[in-house]
């Protein structure tokens, strides 16, 4: 129980101090990173070669679009740019809910509750991320964001119920098979 506590307290943290930093940008901080794994012989770049060249024909297709568009992102890195800040919003709230569901549910027996808590929460924290973010020298807070993290926290509890429904439809078919073995 104290870890759910200190997990869900790491990653407000990290979010407001990511929302603190002015000017913060994706590209440099994924740099960083991308240098850090390679101090340890880990490539993002090989690993995403690896998983292209392993990538069926029927995808061939797409495989053109993306190379279209990545010709295009390097002669234009502010889109780049703009796109990973906002799969930025969304993975960090994605995160935060489903950490959130995982601490409220030890405190309510019905899933529900810990669901519709961790929907609340993580729509209050990305107001507040947001409303911070006017602060903030070269940061902006604006609904769009506001917007863009909810949909973090949609997915998180969409994803949730999801799994709640698959293990319900899960344990009445297996108990249909046990209680019907002639099927």
């Amino acid at each position: 129980m104290r870890k759910n506590w200190i997990i869900v307290i790491i990653l407000i943290g990290l979010l407001y101090y990511l929302s603190s930093l002015p000017g913060l940008r994706v590209l440099p901080v994924l740099k960083q990173i991308n240098d850090l794994l390679a101090s340890w012989n880990v490539s993002i770049s090989n690993l995403a070669v690896s998983i292209a060249e392993k990538l069926p024909k029927q995808l061939d297709p797409v495989k053109t679009v993306t190379s279209d568009f990545l010709n295009y992102a390097s002669r234009n890195p502010v889109i780049i740019e703009f796109l990973l800040r906002k799969a930025a919003h969304v993975f960090i709230f994605f995160v935060i809910t489903i950490a959130l569901f995982i601490f409220f549910r030890n405190y309510f027996q019905e899933p529900w509750k810990a669901i519709l808590l961790s929907f609340f929460t993580g729509a209050v924290l990305a107001v507040l991320d947001e409303y911070h973010q006017l602060f903030v020298t070269g940061r902006h807070g604006t609904f769009l964001d506001v917007y863009i993290d909810l949909g973090g926290v949609i997915a998180a509890i969409l994803l949730i119920i999801f799994s709640f429904w698959l293990t319900a439809f899960y344990r009445r078919e297996r108990r249909y098979y046990y209680q019907n073995p002639e099927r």
